[in-house]
């Protein structure tokens, strides 16, 4: 029995609705939410919700009765014996079974093709392998003409280890082509392969008129799946415990409530009243207050957008409430010393990094949004489904501390000549390669990313999490709009309610966060790859990254924010314009050759 199985929170990153997963041979595209069956798990985020314009947020249903569902995809398979290649269909499946080759002796499972097609608009469906197949140019006669193709996919002898290697055959014809050329900007057009218009478990009825060019990728490429993820963190009020478990709030969220709205006038619209009042502990007269005031004045929506994320934060952290409720979602307190005056930290910290903030325990929420192909020309949204009105999404607690730079010292510091010419070898690539997926690359930006690198990567060998366990959240100024933002929050969340242990929050105390950022500007100064590294014009994906590399700088991506780009720990060190060059200078221990 074949046994498929991830995790829940991986529902949204990194296998959620589009994406492409393998399992143990097999191959699957994960649908999109709005054929999630079952009932599904509330998440109650008002404010997120009404940033991203939906009614409602939801989580996938935790019960086997109703797994979360995958499509077969590539369909095209074949077995690794006799290399016949075969077109699977649905009407195929066996419970519990990966797919077997029917011509074998001993019934060998079927391996899926490594090519898929793609398109601009965010289309995905199989190659054309009949057709490809059948495209060679032959004298001897027209390949088209084969009506009975019976395919095999084939490794060609003395050609190399090339696409040229690897060939689709015809066993009742002959005709054949090898796969140079497949991957190119037209191989697919040349064969006259136009696109689906839909994604694979969409029905033709979906499809939708699509003039792009399809592309053959291979199915694990990083550009067949750009998922977009918002993420926010509960904060009061609405992170109040005394909110979160009024009877009215327990109303609003329940099944009853929700139907009495629906249904003002059904025939049992008053039972049904009398029902929830008992049941949440209020009357039957605040029960009806409450619908009318749903129904004739609903709650009205938050102003603003996903861009309102970070500064809401923002406020909440440097604004640490007193008195919390022990199940309070949000819980921060400020450090008890500052970095100066503890023994164990190096002199000058304190004239640097201005505030220091524990927070012993936040609810984050995950969200899937959509997702984008190819050169992300269109966004397909996480829920297809023109019935409901709701994305999907997770919901995690941990722990984490908080750091803030001081505001003046850093508005010095990143409007001197050497600190901009750095930069802006960064923001020409950005703005050469169309990255508007990512930030851009500002010094702060740059500077407080860097720093938070080095932050999880020395936290990690301290606190005896895994890097891949926590994760960082920037709060940085974005083109002069909003308050001015320094910060940088690093966490750890779970999908348990009841959070994480408390060894991350430690680590923000003193005069533990001495000896952290010791180390981590002690990491910055030097790395083995130096100076390859740190002379470095341009590392990472599209020469994004300065003076970072994986002996350095670079997390988990699971880690980041920006996919391990924008990254330079010259701006931190650096003896000429590094912002901690002063720093840097009197804490010892590193070697001679240090940066």
């Amino acid at each position: 029995m074949t046994v498929r199985k991830v995790r829940r929170s991986q529902v949204i990153s990194p296998f959620g609705p589009g994406a492409i997963i393998d399992l143990v041979g097999e191959s699957f595209v994960v649908e999109d939410a709005g054929r999630w069956r079952g009932p599904r798990v509330a998440i109650d985020f008002p404010r997120l919700a009404s940033y991203l314009g939906v009614d409602a947020l939801a989580a996938p249903s935790p019960s086997p009765r109703w797994p979360i569902p995958y499509y077969r995809f590539p369909q095209w398979l074949f077995c690794s014996s006799c290399r016949r290649m075969s077109r699977w269909s649905y009407t195929k499946e066996v419970a519990n079974s990966a797919p077997s080759c029917e011509h074998c002796p001993g019934r060998k499972q079927l391996i899926p093709m490594r090519f898929v097609a793609v398109c601009a608009n965010g289309h995905l469906s199989d190659v054309d392998w009949v057709r490809w197949a059948h495209s060679a140019i032959r004298r001897d006669r027209n390949q088209n003409q084969c009506q009975r193709p019976d395919l095999k996919f084939l490794n060609k002898a003395n050609v190399g280890g090339g696409l040229n290697s690897l060939v689709v055959r015809c066993a009742t014809c002959g005709g054949e082509r090898s796969f140079d050329g497949l991957t190119t900007r037209i191989g697919l057009t040349q064969i006259g392969s136009k696109c689906s218009g839909r994604q694979p478990w969409q029905d033709q009825r979906d499809a939708v008129i699509c003039s792009e060019q399809v592309v053959a990728m291979q199915r694990g490429a990083s550009s067949v799946y750009f998922p977009t993820v918002e993420s926010a963190i509960d904060i009061p009020p609405d992170s109040a415990w005394s909110t979160v478990s009024s009877p009215l709030t327990t109303l609003r969220k329940s099944s009853e409530f929700k139907f009495l709205l629906s249904e003002p006038n059904h025939e049992l619209a008053k039972e049904m009243i009398g029902i929830a009042a008992r049941k949440y502990g209020l009357s039957p007269t605040e029960v009806e207050a409450a619908l009318a005031r749903e129904s004739t004045d609903p709650r009205a929506p938050v102003e603003g957008g996903p861009e309102n994320i970070r500064p809401d934060e923002w406020a909440a952290l440097i604004n640490p409430q007193e008195n919390h409720d022990p199940q309070d979602y949000f819980i921060s307190r400020r450090a008890d010393r500052p970095l100066g005056d503890t023994e164990g930290a190096t002199t000058g910290w304190g004239a640097l990094v201005s505030d220091v903030v524990l927070v012993d325990r936040l609810r984050e929420v995950r969200v899937l949004t959509h997702f984008e192909r190819h050169t992300m020309q269109e966004k397909v949204p996480s829920n297809l489904s023109d019935e409901g009105d709701f994305l999907p999404a997770i919901e995690v607690f941990g722990e984490g501390f908080f750091l803030r730079l001081d505001e003046e010292a850093l508005i010095t510091w990143e409007r001197s000549g050497p600190v901009v010419d750095r930069c802006r070898k960064l923001v020409e690539r950005h703005r050469a390669k169309g990255a508007k997926w990512l930030s851009e690359p500002t010094p702060r930006y740059v500077l407080l990313h860097t720093f938070a690198h080095l932050l999880l990567r020395n936290t990690a060998f301290e606190a005896g999490y895994s890097t891949s366990a926590l994760r960082e959240r920037l709060y940085v100024t974005k083109n002069g709009a909003g308050p001015a933002m320094a910060g940088v929050l690093i966490y750890t969340a779970a999908g348990d309610s009841e959070g994480t242990l408390g060894g991350l929050v430690r680590m923000g105390e003193f005069p533990r966060l001495g000896r952290l950022l010791d180390m981590s500007i002690t990491a910055a100064r030097w790395c083995s790859f130096d100076p390859v590294c740190a002379d470095h014009p341009g590392q990472g994906p599209d020469g994004l990254s300065l003076a970072a590399c994986h002996a350095c700088s670079l997390a988990p991506e699971t880690s980041c924010e920006a996919t391990n780009r924008l990254l330079d720990r010259r701006l931190l060190v650096d003896p000429e314009f590094g912002f901690f060059k002063d720093l840097a200078a009197t804490i010892g221990g590193v070697p001679g050759n240090a940066l």
